[in-house]
């Protein structure tokens, strides 16, 4: 962008006049790879602006973050360069938390704009995000119109920049059809390109790319041995260990020369750099959508690990790639910046809002309507994340990961017994993990018919029905360690997200033993070596009952008055919340610290936009993606509602529930149904269990497993005596 396009833009600027909440960031050449080849002026909130400086860097998140807000208020006024450039920068800086059919959106309307203002010598640049969008849908023709589109304008207007990145694209695009000759000329004209920029614009990053896929064509080519020279060149550049491409390059390079086995260090190798990469994140959002990129590296590291014997690696790589329940620390400083500049402020209105839209959405079952809401809430969820929270880089180097894993089985008490599944590509892994091994099985069921046979275990249960597909999954499940478990007394289970849902406590080998369901097996390192505090008397126990609502046609729930006033009669000082029917601030406002909080009332599990999950109360449903925004003062939570625990899975335990709502807002332990639940058999369920706790010291798991025996034995269909599951910690690495 030369001198007189930098002028206009801040001449944009001036004329629309927007408020000092707002401030016009100079990049630097040099700063260029922040946001690929974006424009030189960036249109930042002011607190963003802050946060940056205070960083001393600008994530993809914070700019994600920043250039939202900013395009939110360039919309509201006249079109401008400035709004064009701010959604090509939207749209480059969110590919990590944004799906590519919003960014597609996004990138039309910015060439829409640039044509509307008469900024054709900009096309070329929005152009080449065009066709960066359309190749990440696998639209590899039209991703190469875009390009043909891109190097037309670039011959009217030399945008040097631009044509080095439609030489790249090329080649990357070329490569994925399987053209690696054709990729590697792109990629030659590419580096002539890069060559030509004056200096100070050259920076590493592009040549980093360009080295990348050079070696990847290499590799493709069968040129192994020169593809393994320039890896293992690139390699000796980088002391600290941290360059993934190189890693990954070398990896598959020594798989297909040598085969998996003996890739198998290679690969361990670049798993933990693809885990430190994620780690950067803050937010759930952008950590989802990494682990989705690293899925492939994830499978084939640990198949090679597998095959190596490596069972104790392949089970570190696995809990690696577990990215989904890192619940980081906050920066005090960053938070309480972020409550005194109003942004908190700002959240809590957007929910608000989201609220009013969510409640409207449900009443017309408009399903457009509820996705529209759900993406609305991760992006509030998102910038909560973003209020201070602290990165924390997880084990990057080999040594630090057999450390953490010895720390885990130094965690695990003798008699407990970890159960982790693990879905890589076809095939289903279980590893069973103890204080003395790790052993990892395939499955002989392969994973989609697992997937099948866990769904129609799990509607046995919920629907009354014969439990044949429950045995015959504990039958292909348990297997391969059910030596392991009939031994065992605690048992916690790590499902993959195939498995999310099956009752696992059900089958006959679980009955009557303590088992506790997590999200990622590290979570429980510091659970595990802490004993949970006893139940007693003189425990702080808060109970919020709501028997009817008056704003639905559901029945009244008329054992819940006897279920809290028998289970507070337990407790010194019980605080019950029950004449009238708790509202939505006795949960939201909750100050004093709880050891237990104990929710009694309807709910409802929204699988098509889990964020909208809802415990109803007495004035309104408070949504899932509320209570993840609440500062949460419980150690643990009890929901004695219909399916509390049933959740949405992604890959990399990343789960989406009112349980896990719970977890995130602080939470160490929920209690949950998988399934709807009977009033009266829910409140005599749950008395037994407080009493069994409070009379015997048990924990959680202890006192379920023992309860769900009792009533076994009065109704032998798991409906009546095992919806309700304990769900661990969500720590974050320490």
């Amino acid at each position: 962008m030369n001198t007189q396009d930098q002028d206009e833009l801040m001449a944009d600027l001036r004329r629309i006049g927007l408020d000092g909440s707002f401030a016009a960031v100079v990049m630097k050449k040099e700063s260029f790879s922040a946001i690929g080849i974006g424009a030189l002026v960036l249109v930042l909130p002011s607190s963003v602006l802050m946060s940056g400086i205070r960083g001393g860097n600008f994530s993809e998140e914070l700019l994600t973050e920043g250039v939202r807000q900013a395009v939110a208020a360039l919309r509201r006024v006249e079109p401008t360069a400035v709004l064009a450039e701010s959604l090509l920068s939207l749209s480059r800086a969110s590919a990590g938390g944004e799906a590519p059919e919003q960014r597609l959106g996004i990138v039309v309307e910015a060439i829409a704009v640039l044509r509307q203002v008469g900024k054709p010598h900009r096309l070329p640049r929005a152009y080449v995000a065009l066709s960066n969008v359309l190749s990440e849908m696998a639209r590899h023709y039209d991703a190469l119109a875009a390009l043909d589109r891109a190097a037309d304008a670039e011959r009217d207007y030399s945008d040097a920049g631009a044509l080095l990145a439609i030489h790249f694209g090329r080649a990357t695009i070329f490569r994925g059809l399987g053209l690696q000759t054709e990729a590697l000329s792109e990629l030659h004209h590419a580096d002539r390109a890069l060559s030509a920029i004056e200096p100070e614009t050259s920076d590493k990053l592009w040549a980093k790319r360009i080295r990348s896929e050079t070696m990847f064509c290499l590799s493709e080519l069968g040129q192994v041995e020169a593809a393994l020279a320039k890896a293992d060149a690139w390699s000796a550049t980088d002391p600290e260990g941290s360059l993934f491409t190189p890693a990954v390059v070398r990896a598959d390079l020594v798989s297909r020369r040598s085969g998996a086995a003996a890739a198998a260090e290679d690969y361990l190798e670049a798993a933990i750099r693809a885990a430190a990469d994620i780690s950067t994140y803050s937010s759930a959002r952008f950590r989802r959508r990494a682990r989705d990129r690293y899925d492939s590296l994830f499978a084939r590291s640990i198949t090679a690990l597998i095959e190596a014997r490596q069972h104790a690696s392949a089970f570190a790589v696995w809990e690696l790639a577990r990215s989904g329940s890192a619940l980081l620390p906050r920066d005090s400083d960053a938070y309480e910046s972020a409550l005194s500049t109003g942004v908190r402020d700002e959240i809590e209105a957007e929910a608000s809002q989201l609220v009013g839209h969510a409640r409207d959405a449900l009443a017309t079952g408009d399903r457009s309507s509820l996705a529209t809401c759900q993406e609305q809430a991760d992006w509030i969820l998102f910038r909560n994340d973003m209020l201070g929270r602290i990165p924390q880089a997880r084990a990057a180097s080999r040594e630090l990961v057999d450390a953490q894993m010895a720390d885990l089985r130094r965690a695990i008490t003798p008699g407990t017994l970890l159960v982790s599944y693990a879905a890589i590509g076809e095939h289903v892994y279980v590893f069973s993990v103890t204080s003395e091994s790790v052993v990892c099985e395939q499955l002989a069921t392969p994973r989609l018919e697992l997937r099948l046979l866990a769904m129609s275990a799990a509607r046995e249960c919920r629907d009354l029905l014969p439990t044949d597909a429950l045995d015959e999954s504990a039958r292909r499940l348990l297997a391969p360690v059910g030596h392991l478990i009939e031994k065992a007394t605690a048992i916690v289970v790590v499902p993959c997200a195939e498995l999310q849902g099956l009752p696992f406590h059900a089958m006959h080998p679980f009955r009557g033993k303590a088992v506790t369901y997590s999200t990622r097996a590290t979570d429980l390192r510091a659970g595990m070596s802490r004993e949970e505090r006893p139940l007693k008397a003189t425990s702080s126990w808060t109970g919020l009952g709501t028997p009817s609502v008056p704003y639905s046609a559901l029945p009244e729930l008329t054992y819940v008055h006897e279920e809290l006033q028998a289970i507070g009669a337990h407790f010194r000082s019980p605080n019950i919340v029950l004449d009238p029917g708790a509202a939505s601030p006795d949960l939201l406002d909750v100050a004093a610290r709880n050891d237990i909080l104990h929710i009694a009332c309807h709910a409802a599990f929204e699988p098509g936009a889990p964020h909208l999950s809802r415990l109803l109360l007495a004035d309104r449903p408070v949504f899932a993606f509320e209570m993840a925004l609440a500062p949460l003062n419980a150690a643990h939570v009890v929901l004695s509602a219909c399916e509390t625990a049933d959740a949405a899975a992604h890959q990399g335990g990343h789960t989406q529930s009112l349980a896990s709502a719970f977890l995130t807002a602080g939470a160490s332990g929920v209690t949950g149904s998988l399934w709807p639940v009977n009033d009266r058999a829910t409140a005599r369920f749950l008395t037994t269990l407080y009493e069994h706790r409070i009379s015997t010291g048990a924990s959680m798991s202890d006192a379920l497993g023992w309860t769900r025996s009792v009533f076994a034995e009065e109704t032998s269909h798991p409906h009546y005596w095992a919806p309700f599951v304990h769900i661990g910690v969500q720590r974050a690495d320490r």
